[in-house]
């Protein structure tokens, strides 16, 4: 059914070593943690979602379907903050920033990918965590709603944290909760510019974790092929939504690879809105072209941090023209007894080895070489010419 003969290795976080990845149906199920939109997106942004982008366009070449859900959270404090300070409604300020990430994205030619609002899956967690109730895997504190996480034995085997690691990290204090790492699925204790209705679990709002598990069960109930996002998400966020998912589903394995991208830095420092040092997508697009940023986003392997650097982006300006020009060129046919695809195949699915695969395409780019090969190669990385 499958072209991929069992080569595609891939990091899985979970186990801490590259595994086998064969698809078990027609159709690979990806979720993805998206931005909080209460902002313009970044590079930091971009680089996530490319990598997954890669992964779909490979999947594609090789004639297997991809579905690509990305999560995207418009119901935060973040967003209740900026509400406030602009006067406007949290679902507008959402709106505002989610029309203009896929706006970024669309002149990224990241294009396949479906988007989800956290807040039109609210009836879901609700439903959901009204189960973990009634089985009593969740229990109420304070006006809250809390996962009961002592039955789940592998609790912290994501992160590699212990028991006790995970206990001294004391996330959502609280001095009626049962154990301190009980993850809680609905707030009511807090005072935010907006809370949901609700007569069984209080007026409140589904808290980061169940927003993320609610949206993972309406679109793949809850059991897929790959999660992803960003490294920082490992804990708590990834962590705890897997802890979600196992009570939801009563699996132990419900999601089958835990990926995670390096963050993007600048000056040594992670790059993100709270430290002000935020390189926008937007801006960037205005002076490069979306080829140029994605030869130099994929320059890196997905797994080491990224140290961005503007004076960078010229360099990849000439490779884009060698492409090009390679690729272009009319009087020069090249040799098509030589197939590059293999070696250039063979770091795709060396767990996203795109430096590598970058190599191929430059040096086959260079002597002239076989052009529907390049063709498709650049096809892969999304690359127009």
């Amino acid at each position: 059914m499958h072209n991929l003969q069992q080569k595609v290795r891939i990091y899985n976080t979970l186990s801490g070593k590259k595994e086998k990845f064969v698809p078990v149906s027609d159709q690979v199920r990806i979720l993805l943690c998206g931005p909080t939109v209460y902002d313009y997106s970044h590079v930091g942004h971009a680089r996530m979602l490319l990598c997954y982008d890669l992964i779909s366009r490979y999947l594609r070449s090789k004639g297997i379907g991809v579905n690509v859900v990305v999560n995207i959270t418009d119901v935060d404090p973040k967003i209740f903050r900026k509400s406030r300070i602009a006067g406007i409604p949290p679902a507008d300020v959402a709106t505002t920033f989610i029309s203009e990430l896929l706006n970024d994205l669309a002149s990224l030619r990241i294009d396949n990918f479906a988007f989800a609002r956290v807040s039109d899956h609210v009836s879901r967690a609700k439903e959901l965590i009204n189960k973990l109730l009634k089985e009593k895997k969740a229990y109420f504190d304070g006006g809250n709603i809390y996962l009961d996480t002592s039955r789940i034995r592998s609790l912290g085997k994501l992160s590699r944290m212990t028991r006790d690691d995970l206990k001294d990290c004391r996330l959502e204090i609280s001095p009626f909760k049962r154990c301190a790492t009980d993850i809680m699925l609905w707030n009511s204790s807090d005072d935010f510019e907006e809370v949901f209705k609700d007569n069984m679990l209080g007026d409140g709002v589904p808290w980061w974790h169940m927003q993320d598990s609610s949206v993972a069960v309406s679109s793949f109930a809850g059991v897929y092929d790959i999660h992803g996002g960003a490294s920082e998400l490992v804990y708590p966020h990834h962590e705890s939504h897997l802890a979600q998912l196992m009570a939801i589903t009563s699996l132990e394995m419900p999601v089958r690879f835990w990926t995670h991208v390096a963050l993007v830095r600048i000056k040594g420092r992670k790059m993100s809105k709270s430290h002000g040092n935020v390189v926008l997508l937007r801006e960037l697009l205005a002076r490069y072209t979306a080829n140029v940023l994605r030869l130099y986003l994929f320059s890196r392997h997905y797994r080491e941090i990224f140290e961005f650097d503007e004076d960078e982006l010229d360099k990849f300006v000439r490779i884009d023209n060698l492409l090009l020009g390679a690729i272009s060129d009319s009087a020069s046919g090249g040799n098509q007894s030589s197939d590059p695809l293999g070696s250039f195949f063979d770091c795709i699915e060396n767990d996203l080895d795109s430096p590598g695969a970058i190599n191929v395409m430059i040096k086959t780019a260079q002597r002239r070489g076989n052009k529907s090969a390049l063709k498709v190669m650049a096809n892969v990385f999304g690359l127009c010419y």
